[in-house]
């Protein structure tokens, strides 16, 4: 009861100096990384809710798309989405070019690295990328990242619908069933690694990453700036002895100019208090460090992040 009491005089207090009593945080499908990532962020915060009086909540969503505008909407407060869409979302360029320019878009942190991997049965004869024309391939849902990423493959390669046997838009959760089952031959795919997804895929299912040749990547690069030549290395999964070439992006954690900065800063100081701690959350966090997490961007820092940054000297 006395739990109770202090936990409503706490929120009282913060509404009272103005700080957002509830955080709606948009992550992805359940079986993606997003998901338990922003799950452990929701966590770091709620700990101490008792003390700023916020309570954080993660919601599984349609992924990194749906994310951003519903954090322009105000249905979220805090989106995981990839560094390259919320650029484009700021400057209203690429694939937000009909919604104009979102200027109240803000950076807290980068929390880690996803590359893109090409995914293939051992049996199905794929060997290499020129084979996946004229194979089933999975897209991904709308809204994902990995049908931006899908998009942008077929739009530099000149392919269209009709050039594969079957196309199908399905999210992360209906993937591996699909996969599994023959239904498709072809995935494509962005999660931080190491994921449990990948693991499932190549132990239960006989699946395997594809190279993504250097020419390929280099047009995606040419038009697309913010993605960056990756690796995936080998060993890490059944059927993959060797590393593969591909190129990836950064996982971050965004948030609105009109949240207030008192928020923000419990939210930057509940992930960087103790950094330990948030690494051994998912193993995708393993690489998280400030000097990597809060570099200069392209798109601006929240104030509050900022504030707490500065102080503890990490900027």
């Amino acid at each position: 009861m006395l739990v109770g009491v202090f936990f409503l005089l706490s929120s009282q207090n913060a509404v009272a100096q103005g700080v957002d009593k509830f955080l709606a945080l948009g992550t992805s499908s359940t079986s993606g990384v997003y998901y338990p990532v922003g799950k452990a962020i929701a966590g770091l915060i709620n700990a101490h809710r008792l003390e700023h009086g916020i309570r954080c909540i993660a919601y599984s969503t349609g992924g990194s798309v749906y994310n951003i505008h519903a954090l322009a909407s105000g249905e979220l407060d805090l989106a995981i989405t990839c560094m390259d869409l919320a650029y484009h979302a700021y400057n209203g360029s690429s694939i937000f070019d009909s919604f104009g320019p979102n200027r109240n878009l803000r950076v807290i942190t980068a929390l880690y690295d996803m590359p893109v991997a090409i995914i293939v049965k051992n049996d199905s004869g794929i060997s290499c990328f020129e084979d996946l024309p004229g194979k089933r391939i999975n897209i991904g849902n709308l809204g994902s990242a990995k049908r931006t990423i899908a998009d942008l493959l077929f739009k530099v390669m000149g392919w269209s619908r009709k050039d594969f046997s079957k196309v199908l838009e399905l999210p992360t959760k209906k993937m591996d069933g699909a996969f599994c089952n023959g239904e498709v031959n072809i995935l494509i795919q962005a999660l931080g690694i190491p994921a449990s997804f990948y693991d499932r895929i190549m132990r239960e299912c006989g699946g395997k990453f594809l190279d993504i040749p250097a020419e390929v990547i280099n047009k995606v690069r040419r038009d697309n700036p913010l993605f960056e030549n990756a690796r995936i290395p080998g060993g890490l999964y059944p059927n993959n002895p060797n590393e593969v070439s591909t190129f990836k992006t950064n996982v971050v954690l965004i948030t609105s100019s009109r949240l207030h900065n008192k928020s923000i800063y419990q939210v930057a100081k509940a992930i960087f208090h103790d950094i330990g701690q948030f690494k051994g959350k998912h193993p995708a966090l393993m690489n998280f460090n400030p000097d990597n997490m809060i570099r200069e961007n392209i798109i601006p820092f929240h104030t509050g992040a900022l504030q707490y940054y500065r102080e503890k000297g990490l900027k």
